[in-house]
């Protein structure tokens, strides 16, 4: 998988946007300007040009030299616009005569066509301006490389601020996003320390919920708390899992492997007991049954644990419920206890009727087995909450807390791996379901069942 820094890329994708953008202006003002300017300095060629014409034409023509050479000084000390006065006379045929000239103004100049025009001369492009009025003609004319040098020049004073604006854009940029993603930076710093624990990334990740962090990352951050949660979870099942999981296969198996060596041993013997030996054989497949059973629930743990929750239509309780009761007719509580059954009251849970058999046989078996003789055990439902309680001894608080945890058991004496009710939790969770375990008043204990 590649990696990439969001910051890094962030920071590129803005100044492409800035670069594109001010590019885009910069383009538009320089066509915009370059007309402008044109249309500007084409109408103070036209405004000088006509300025002329009005000073000399009501001079007259004998006064014209003098005049115009005043008007010439004035023109070439600027050397700003060349300017070229000519005069008709009916004593010099058709052709006009040059009677002023501005200093280094082109010798072409009474040429040009009326109007506007651009011209080459001696490889210099001109911009002129002809205006002819009676007898007289004026023509003005500017160098384009003026023009140029001017845009140039306007372009220059907005081109500088606009770069230094746009490298101060980026580091404006830079301190900016350092300080939104400092938060990421600590989480993933603190994360990423070697030799940390699960429970110490947690409290970490926990401390972050009071202080002020960005939206965006609130899910991530929780999500991110849920995971490593699940996971240290997970470790710690395995860890307690394994411990007693040995242990408990080490009780059947050495139960078998005593009595298939006794059996064994007897079957040496020249006086054979057959009773004796039924008696081993017996304990033996007892103690199978015994692990078999444990291995079954073990799996069942397993595979309940990975598995994903999914939308589940409502499963009805009471048909369910007399399954549980017909298995267990056989056991030898249920003949001494009492099932008070509120049928009008069990509806539905939305779980799979395999979660909820697998419940209420482990519940009532439970119930059989720790509830006093001659006791009820109730069985009801309350606004979409199913209600189990007995009449039995009953367990403490620090008992109560333990009730759901793998391989407990109150006593070892008891039947059973101290898994069903754990089992009972995992399959609950898993569908959005929890179980809890209180004092049933006066005696015995109370299971509710309800949607998270």
């Amino acid at each position: 998988m590649k990696s990439y820094s969001l910051k890094w890329r962030l920071v590129s994708t803005l100044l492409i946007v800035f670069i594109l953008l001010w590019s885009m202006v910069f383009f538009w003002l320089y066509y915009d300007l370059q007309k402008r300017l044109q249309h500007t300095l084409d109408e103070r060629l036209s405004a000088s040009a006509h300025m002329v014409a009005r000073l000399i034409q009501h001079l007259p023509v004998e006064d014209l030299p003098n005049m115009l050479e005043s008007v010439n000084a004035e023109t070439a000390a600027q050397n700003l616009i060349a300017c070229e006065v000519s005069f008709f006379s009916s004593q010099i045929s058709s052709h006009q005569k040059v009677i002023a000239r501005t200093q280094d103004a082109p010798e072409n100049l009474s040429t040009q066509n009326t109007g506007f025009s651009t011209w080459q001369y001696h490889g210099i492009e001109w911009r002129s301006y002809t205006l002819k009025k009676g007898q007289i003609q004026v023509v003005s004319a500017e160098k384009l490389e003026l023009r140029a040098s001017l845009l140039t020049q306007i372009l220059k004073s907005v081109l500088i601020p606009l770069i230094f604006t746009l490298i101060l854009c980026v580091f404006l940029i830079l301190w900016i996003i350092k300080i939104e993603f400092e938060p990421l930076d600590q989480i993933a710093q603190h994360i990423t320390e070697k030799k940390q624990h699960l429970s110490d990334a947690t409290t970490y990740l926990r401390s972050l919920e009071t202080q002020n962090i960005p939206h965006e990352i609130q899910p991530f951050v929780e999500s991110l708390i849920a995971l490593i949660q699940n996971l240290h979870h997970s470790l710690e099942n395995e860890k307690s899992f394994s411990a007693f999981a040995a242990h408990e296969l080490r009780s059947p198996l050495t139960a078998i492997k005593t009595n298939v060596q006794l059996s064994l041993l007897m079957l040496k013997q020249p006086h054979l007991k057959a009773d004796k030996l039924t008696q081993n054989l017996e304990q033996a497949e007892s103690s199978i049954q015994r692990y078999q059973q444990l291995l079954e629930q073990l799996l069942l743990l397993s595979k309940t644990e990975l598995h994903t929750q999914q939308h589940l239509e409502h499963s009805a309780i009471g048909r369910i419920l007399q399954q549980v009761i017909t298995e267990l007719a056989h056991h030898p509580a249920a003949q001494t206890q009492l099932l008070q059954i509120d049928w009008e009251s069990l509806t539905s849970l939305q779980l799979p009727a395999s979660t909820i058999y697998m419940v209420l046989k482990n519940l009532i078996e439970n119930a059989y087995l720790h509830a006093h003789s001659n006791t009820v055990i109730q069985i009801f439902m309350q606004h979409e909450t199913l209600i189990i309680q007995d009449q039995g001894v009953g367990l403490n608080d620090v008992e109560l807390n333990l009730l759901t945890k793998r391989f407990w058991r109150k006593s070892a004496q008891n039947t059973g791996h101290g898994l069903g009710l754990s089992l009972v939790s995992v399959l609950l969770n898993k569908h959005a379901y929890q179980i809890e375990f209180m004092h049933n008043i006066p005696t015995g204990l109370k299971v509710v069942i309800s949607k998270i």
